[in-house]
Order: C-alpha cells, then sequence, then structure tokens
C-alpha cells in the first residue's frame, strides 16, 4: 500500500497523552506541510518530547495522527515509520563501524543491499564525517556522533524527519555549526520537519512557524518571527524572555495602555539604560549565547529585562543592589489582551 498524494506531511487531532492520571500533552490541532519545517518551543517539562514521540509513532496515544494522508492505525505504523526519520538528543549509535550504523538504518527501510555502501558514504561526506566510515560509533565525540546521526537520517531520504532537540548535548560552538548545516539540507533536500527545541535563535533559524507549548498544551501558533516578537498571552510571554508589566510598572514608565489591554510585554530588547529614565534596583545579571540581561526591579515591584553586552554588565554601578534608571521603547511595547 502507498501513501496518499498530499500537501500535509503530518497532522494531528486531538492528540493527547495521560501520565499518572493527568495529561501531559494535549494537542487539538497540528499541521506539518511537505517541505514545511515547524519547531516545538517550550521550557523543560512542557511536553515537547512526548508530542515527538507520539508524532513519530513511537509513544501510544489517543486522537487521530496522520502521516502523508495516511491515518495511522496501528497496523499501519510499522510502514509509516518507513517514510520517517528520527534524530534524537543521544545520538544512540550502535556499536559498530559509523558507515555500518548507516547501512543498518537503509536495511530496515527496504533499501537494496548494493546501494547501501554508497548512499552511506555519500551521506557522511554531506555531513562532513566521511572520514569516520570505518570508526566504531562508540569511539566519536559527541559532535562528531549527531554528524552522523544527521547522516543516518537523510541517507533513508525520509519525507518528514522528527528532531528531538538533537543539538542540545553539544557545545555552543558545535551547536550552531550543526545548526547551520541543518538548515542547508532541509532546504536541499525540501524535506518536512518537526523539530523540539527550548532554544529561542535555534527556532528562529530553522523553522517557517513556531509552536509555543507549555505543560502539554499550546500557548501559541504562527510564523517563526511572529510568535517570537508578538506573544499573545502573559505566559507565552515570560517564556519568549519578555517583562509582562502591570500597571503601576506602567504608571512609572509613562506606558498608555490602549482599551481592552490587561498588560505590558517588553522585550530586552526594547528597554534601556537612561539617566533620565524611571529609577529601580539591579537584582541580577544574566549572560547566555553571547548576550547579556540585566533584571532591574521598579518601585512598583515588577522587574525590567534590559538587553546589555556582557561586558557591560562587569559595570561597577551595575552591581547587585545599586540603583540604576531605564526606560523603554514605546513603540515596541506588545500590549497582552484581557
Amino acid at each position: 500500500m502507498t501513501t496518499a498524494v498530499t500537501n500535509t506531511a503530518l497532522e494531528l487531532r486531538g492528540v493527547r497523552v495521560r501520565r499518572g492520571g493527568r495529561d501531559v500533552l494535549d494537542l487539538p490541532h497540528l499541521s506539518v506541510t511537505s517541505g514545511e519545517t515547524v519547531a516545538i518551543l517550550g521550557p523543560n517539562g512542557a511536553g515537547k518530547s512526548t508530542l515527538m514521540l507520539a508524532a513519530a509513532l513511537l509513544l501510544g496515544a489517543d486522537g487521530t495522527i496522520t502521516i502523508l494522508g495516511e491515518t495511522a492505525h496501528r497496523g499501519a505504523h510499522v510502514r509509516l515509520r518507513r517514510y520517517t526519520a528520527t534524530v534524537f538528543q543521544d545520538a544512540a549509535l550502535l556499536d559498530m563501524t559509523v558507515r555500518r550504523n548507516i547501512e543498518v538504518a537503509l536495511a530496515m527501510h527496504g533499501v537494496p543491499r548494493t546501494e547501501r555502501h554508497a548512499r552511506a558514504d555519500e551521506w557522511l561526506a554531506r555531513l562532513g564525517v566521511a572520514h569516520l566510515a570505518e570508526q566504531r560509533g562508540h569511539a566519536v565525540s559527541g559532535g562528531e556522533a549527531q554528524r552522523v546521526s544527521l547522516a543516518r537520517a537523510f541517507a533513508v531520504r525520509p519525507r518528514l524527519l522528527f528532531l528531538d532537540e538533537p543539538f542540545s548535548g553539544v557545545d555552543h560552538a558545535t551547536r550552531a555549526a550543526l545548526t547551520g548545516d541543518l538548515r542547508a539540507l532541509l532546504a536541499a533536500e525540501g524535506t518536512a520537519a518537526l523539530i523540539a527545541t527550548h532554544d529561542h535563535s535555534e527556532a528562529l533559524l530553522l523553522a517557517d512557524r513556531v509552536l509555543l507549548l507549555d505543560a502539554g498544551r499550546p500557548l501559541q501558533v504562527g510564523p517563526a518571527a511572529e510568535v517570537l516578537a508578538r506573544p499573545e498571552s502573559e505566559a507565552a510571554a515570560r517564556f519568549l524572555g519578555f517583562s509582562v508589566l502591570g500597571a503601576g510598572a506602567r504608571a512609572l514608565l509613562g506606558l498608555q495602555a490602549p482599551d481592552g489591554a490587561a498588560s505590558a510585554a517588553v522585550s530586552p530588547e526594547a528597554a534601556r539604560l537612561e539617566v533620565t529614565g524611571t529609577p529601580g534596583i539591579v537584582r541580577r545579571a544574566e549572560a547566555g549565547g553571547g548576550i547579556g540581561r540585566l533584571l532591574v526591579e521598579l518601585a512598583s515591584g515588577d522587574t525590567l529585562a534590559v538587553a546589555l553586552a556582557v561586558e557591560a554588565l562587569r559595570a561597577p554601578s551595575l552591581a547587585v543592589g545599586h540603583e540604576t534608571r531605564v526606560a523603554v521603547d514605546t513603540e515596541r511595547v506588545v500590549w497582552l489582551a484581557r
């Protein structure tokens, strides 16, 4: 039996997973069109991996899952998985040569024996790890193992690729390089992909659309740049790193709320230090991925995050407990409805 001709690579309707008597995933609807990349973005424990495993037919779930136009009833799981490939955080290489790891995957997807060696070498070369072909899978580094894992996934020529936090276990430089290579491969192959991540920049670079997930439920879905720049709820705003400001903070900062607005969401990039601004007390400095944030507590008790160069955070005047002054770019404030 062949799959139906369709522009939808994956569709989930009413998908639920329960553990310990409670829902850990409750997803009314999600679809991925052919050639599209959708990122599942959320904090640890949001249900990203549960969603990925259910969608990849590796975890039982209630609801309807459709892959390439065919409903995934239990008897079709093994066959439908042959149209897909999955990359996990742990590369899970077998204790055999790197080339053989890929050949085994090709065999499981029905690729003739005469084609496996050449196909494996082709994809090892495309991922820049051809020199590892004869090494044992357990002997390569973490970054090398993820490159082999990607080569193994793409070698089977999947129509749908699942990636569950694939680069979270490698260093920043390796992660950046792998993300760039993955983006290029997805574009070149036209492969539909669903990727779980907690990294905002990774989602923005890789994804056409983003689904924000929290406690197993969707918060927001839409074009990646739009979702990351304009959260629609306080929960989405806080996860994305926005400061959510109540009436007291808005009054201090001179922000006028439009009708129907309940709170203001301010990205760190929309806030700044200003000598004539609103006074506040420095409570903490943070840094990650080369980006710094200064957390300033206002007299209202609200905290405003200000984006700064990491080296600027070392200034004595910005030590914890010191007073500073802040302002907000009013045109960049996102107003959240009641």
